[in-house]
């Protein structure tokens, strides 16, 4: 229950620093639009380098599963073909 209160008390935290933020640069540049704006601008970046650089490592790993599907699937090719191979000299 600790744990919840204080992860809603730095979201709290967090939205207040952003509101402030949004208010000083709207006093910048002299209008809130284009202060929101830009606002959104820098936190979909954020996002974006946040989603980046999170997953990189999963993406890896993904791809290591995946090279190793595609290797499992080209031995088992082969060894199909050769047993083909194989039967059709038997049978003539």
């Amino acid at each position: 229950m600790s744990l919840i209160i204080f992860m809603l008390t730095a979201l709290v935290g967090l939205l207040l620093i952003v509101v402030a933020l949004a208010t000083w640069l709207a006093e910048v540049v002299g209008s809130m639009a284009l202060a929101l704006l830009i606002m959104g601008g820098c936190s979909m970046l954020v996002a974006v380098v946040i989603y980046a650089v999170a997953i990189h490592s999963d993406l890896r790993g993904w791809q290591q599963r995946l090279d190793t599907i595609y290797d499992v699937s080209a031995m088992v090719e082969r060894l199909a073909v050769h047993a083909v191979a194989v039967i059709k000299k038997i049978l003539g």
